[in-house]
Order: C-alpha cells, then sequence, then structure tokens
C-alpha cells in the first residue's frame, strides 16, 4: 500500500506519527500517496518538531470520534512556533478500524496485557471490560509501536502473553503477527480527523494533492493581563473573545496555558464561515477579526487556515 521509494524527481517530506503501519500513516497516505516521502516520529512533538524547510509537511491526529480530543496534539499547539514558522494547512478524516493483533499462536484467554497507544485503548473502552477485564493495559507511542515491540520481543512482558490493538495493516509488515479480533472499536462511526501540517504558511503542496478549501481556520487566544481577562479570576473572558470576533465558532478546546500563572487557560477556536462568497471575502473576514480582538486587548494567534 505504501511505497516508500518510488522512482522519480526528489520528492518532498512528510513527518508522521509512526511507525510504519500507523493510522498517522495511513491517512497521510489517503491524502499524499506517493507524491512524498515518509519520515516517522516518536512521538506526536516530534512531528511538530520535525517540521523545517527540509522536512516541510506533517501530519497530526485532532480528534477522534469516539475518545474525542487528542491532547498531545493540542500541547503541541500551545508552543509559540506554531502559527509562527508552522501552520495548520487543511484536514482529513479517516475511519478507523482497530484490531486485535498477536503472535501466531496466541489465543484470546493467554493475554495478560495489551499494547497500544492511549487513545485506541480508550476508544476499545468495551471490548476490553467484556473480553480481557483482566488485562493491563499498556500505553505505547503508537498503535503500530505496540505491535512492533510484540513482533521483534522489545517489550517487557512476554510476547506470548501480549496484544496489541492497531490497523491489521501491520500483519503485512510482521510475517510473526496475525489479526485475531478486528473491528474492535466502540461504536460504529469511529473516525479521526489529522491536522495536515506545513512549515511556512504558503509551502506549496505536490500537484493534485492539495487539500480542499474549507474556509476554516485555528485561533489561540491566550491570557492577558487586559481586556481580555476578568478582574476577578484572571482567565480569559470567552464570552467577550467570541462576541468581539464575530465568526462563526465550530468548536472550542482549551489547555493549560504555559509559562503563566497556575490555572489559566489556551483557548483554541476553530472558526468558518457560512456566508456566501469566495475565499478571498472569508480571509478578509477572518484578518478583520483577528484585528479586533488586538484592539480589544486579547491575544490571538492564527494557527492556520484551509
Amino acid at each position: 500500500m505504501m511505497d516508500p521509494s518510488p522512482s522519480g524527481p526528489i520528492r518532498p517530506a512528510l513527518s508522521f506519527l509512526g511507525p510504519v503501519g500507523t493510522f498517522s500513516h495511513q491517512a497521510a497516505y489517503e491524502c499524499f500517496g506517493p507524491s512524498v516521502e515518509y519520515v516517522p516520529q516518536h512521538t506526536i512533538g516530534d512531528v511538530f518538531q520535525s517540521l523545517s524547510p527540509h522536512l516541510p509537511f506533517g501530519i497530526v491526529p485532532q480528534e477522534n470520534s469516539t475518545n474525542g480530543s487528542v491532547v498531545e496534539t493540542y500541547n503541541s499547539l500551545r508552543t509559540s512556533s506554531i502559527g509562527h514558522d508552522n501552520f495548520i494547512r487543511g484536514y482529513t478524516a479517516l475511519a478507523v478500524t482497530h484490531c486485535l493483533i498477536v503472535r501466531h499462536g496466541v489465543k484470546l484467554e493467554d493475554i495478560e496485557h495489551v499494547l497500544s497507544h492511549v487513545q485506541a485503548l480508550g476508544q476499545c473502552r468495551s471490548f476490553l471490560a467484556q473480553h480481557l477485564p483482566r488485562a493491563s493495559l499498556v500505553p505505547t507511542d503508537s498503535t503500530a509501536r505496540a505491535a512492533e515491540e510484540i513482533a521483534t520481543g522489545a517489550s517487557a512482558f512476554d510476547p506470548y502473553k501480549c496484544a496489541a490493538i492497531c490497523s491489521s495493516i501491520v500483519v503485512t509488515i510482521y510475517e510473526n503477527l496475525q489479526v485475531l479480533q478486528e473491528g474492535i472499536q466502540d461504536g460504529e462511526g469511529n473516525s479521526t480527523r489529522f491536522f495536515i501540517l506545513s512549515h511556512g504558511s504558503d509551502r506549496a503542496f505536490p500537484p493534485d494533492r492539495i487539500p480542499p478549501v474549507q474556509n476554516q481556520a485555528l485561533i489561540r487566544i491566550e491570557p492577558l493581563s487586559g481586556s481580555a481577562v476578568t478582574q476577578k479570576s484572571k482567565r480569559v473572558d470567552i464570552r467577550r473573545v467570541i462576541n468581539t470576533l464575530d465568526l462563526d465558532i465550530l468548536r472550542i478546546d482549551r489547555r493549560p496555558a504555559l509559562h503563566v500563572p497556575t490555572f489559566q487557560d489556551v483557548y483554541f477556536l476553530e472558526v468558518g464561515s457560512e456566508k456566501k462568497g469566495g475565499t478571498v471575502q472569508w480571509l478578509e473576514e477572518l484578518l478583520q477579526g483577528i484585528g479586533k480582538l488586538g484592539y480589544a486587548g486579547i491575544e490571538a494567534s492564527l494557527l492556520g487556515h484551509w
């Protein structure tokens, strides 16, 4: 499915949560196919940090329809490089089918430890509670890393007493693994949404691989000692932010703020436009809205638009 080195001209590089065989890898391939060189990273944070002129693109999971927002991604979105050097340029969605992967010959009753990324473990709670209630849940950096540890014996546990939750693609990578159960995720509509990243806001995507225009954007709102915070709590007054911005709010997320007194929050506002009009008109509305925030003393950063 994913030829890592097809012949042809030099391709731009794309960073993803590795190793090969993760859902991030699959989502990236469905967007970019053989037009980019795929560079796996150990963590989501590493994907953000790896972006550079020589590694211009990346993809990170943003939200799962069952387990909610991906905390690691929003933690990374708090850093100053996002919206300054690196930007969100679009998104893609992937239907997720989780499988229980084991060494050949391992049965369900043999499993004492289940390895996977914390998001995947959370997305399979019902199956684990019903079929493996006594198994320990072991978080790993990625779903494919869990399979790799079992296949190579790199885990601290006996590989014949372990299972991994991941994509079935891993059995094409490791010959000693097999699918024991397929489709173990909670619910039938399990999907993950991924942000597409680039180094620089105008880096050109490969031809025919440009993400569709959605007239959406992500804005980061940070605590500031001014009219953006209430005098009593010194927190961001999110209601005032929304009223001042005067754009359609698609979703709101928040994480603890960095480098400020404790228990203050950073807000992430995903905004869009349902008004009729082209991309130029939308960008004008977006920039005007952010300008209003600055005029009102609200610290806002545009993390990307698409």
